[in-house]
């Protein structure tokens, strides 16, 4: 799924900024396995040392749909220093999916709720692709182990969903995502892939290469001889 164009702001600002070349990632070849994101920055702020590894999506998206099961499988197996984030596909201030995205994880539904969702307009067609907010508010309280009340009350809170909106849709300007699904690894390289399976195998290569570095072990120091015994 293509994202909207850019805004004007934005193209102006990419353009008149300084181009400051990266330093390759070791083992790694840019323009195969991912692509530099001059001034980009991480979705969320993580501690010194992690990693986060940026999923762009839309609950529309069938590529997405069929992704998704295996990135949560991937995303298992990451090691310690990388974390996984969902960031939402923004096509709009009134786009349905991604504000229930955001009340849902107010709500503390999200983890329930993301695969239901995909699988009800993927697999069971209980909802429409062009679902509005009230569609898909009526089909998520019916979901076991969501919290309808909450969700709606975050649904309606403009003061709280307009701002993560907003956040979303330029993290992924920034980040130059055109497609979804789109995976962005500390908001720096856009993971590159002919495949699922080979988008998932760069991003793991991208993680790898971004590992902090052990410290070289200390060299044992020789004990000191005994002095000889003077006469």
């Amino acid at each position: 799924m293509r994202l909207p164009l850019l805004s004007f702001v934005l193209l102006l600002a990419a353009i008149l900024s300084p181009v400051r070349a990266q330093a390759p990632l070791p083992g790694l070849t840019e323009g195969v396995q991912y692509r530099a994101i001059e001034g980009g920055q991480p979705y969320q702020p993580l501690p010194p040392g992690m990693v986060e590894v940026a999923e762009v999506f839309a609950y529309t998206c069938p590529h997405c749909a069929q992704f998704s099961p295996m990135l949560e499988a991937w995303a298992k197996r990451l090691p310690a220093h990388a974390r996984l984030v969902l960031v939402p596909g923004v096509f709009g201030r009134d786009d349905p999916w991604s504000r229930v995205f955001f009340a849902a994880q107010a709500a503390k539904s999200l983890p329930v709720l993301h695969p239901r969702l995909f699988a009800a307009v993927h697999d069971t067609g209980e909802l429409p692709r062009n679902a509005d907010a009230a569609q898909i508010l009526a089909f998520a309280s019916r979901v076991q182990g969501v919290n309808a009340p909450a969700l709606k009350a975050a649904l309606a809170d403009d003061a709280s969903v307009l701002p993560k909106l907003k956040h979303a849709y330029e993290f992924a300007a920034r980040s130059q995502v055109e497609g979804t699904p789109s995976l962005v690894v500390a908001g720096r390289y856009l993971v590159l892939g002919n495949s699922y399976q080979n988008l998932l195998d760069n991003a793991r290569r991208v993680v790898d290469a971004l590992a902090p570095r052990k410290a070289a072990p200390a060299r044992p120091v020789a004990p000191k001889r005994p002095a000889a015994p003077r006469p």
